[in-house]
């Protein structure tokens, strides 16, 4: 009786331990045609992440402003030095990710690379100079707050690190 159960249970474990192989197999496997509607939808999702996490970086930067404690002026004026530097650099960034583009696939020449450091500067450069603007429309204790800010966020950044990385014992 307990021969029949452990056999049966053996050859229960094989078809199933088989059966996860070939689903590997099957899944590790190059597909035979391309079908460009399906990589275009995975692109597609890949943008809405990369979206969202724009998003959120926005999203955060402002959560620093309100933190603050802003006048009503103050936060029009944050608002419109953001909008500003956003508005001026749309064929920028727009070209960066042309390039980006062009590298993914494999066609970026040393011009465009060239090209693509200048501009990278370039909105770098941008965002440093909206900061310095933002930050004189501070005052001196809203200052001091922010630095406090920025130099806990420096210190805490390392602790939540990937797969346990980084973390404290």
């Amino acid at each position: 009786m307990f021969r029949k159960i452990r056999i049966s249970g053996a050859a229960l474990i094989a078809i199933l331990g088989l059966s996860g192989v070939v689903a590997v197999a099957q899944e590790q496997q190059a597909p035979t045609t391309a079908v460009p509607g399906v990589q275009q939808l995975r692109n597609r999702g890949e943008r809405k992440a990369r979206r969202g996490v724009r998003r959120h970086r926005r999203q955060r930067a402002l959560r620093g402003l309100r933190t603050l404690d802003l006048t009503d002026q103050q936060r029009e004026q944050a608002r419109a030095i953001m909008r500003a530097n956003f508005d001026s650099h749309k064929a920028r960034r727009e070209e960066l990710a042309q390039l980006r583009q062009r590298g993914r696939d494999g066609a970026l020449s040393d011009a465009d690379k060239a090209r693509s450091r200048e501009l990278h500067t370039q909105l770098h450069d941008s965002r440093r100079n909206a900061r310095t603007q933002l930050s004189g429309l501070l005052t001196a204790e809203q200052k001091t707050k922010l630095e406090e800010m920025i130099k806990n966020r420096r210190e805490n950044r390392g602790r939540s690190g990937r797969r346990g990385q980084n973390r404290p014992i």
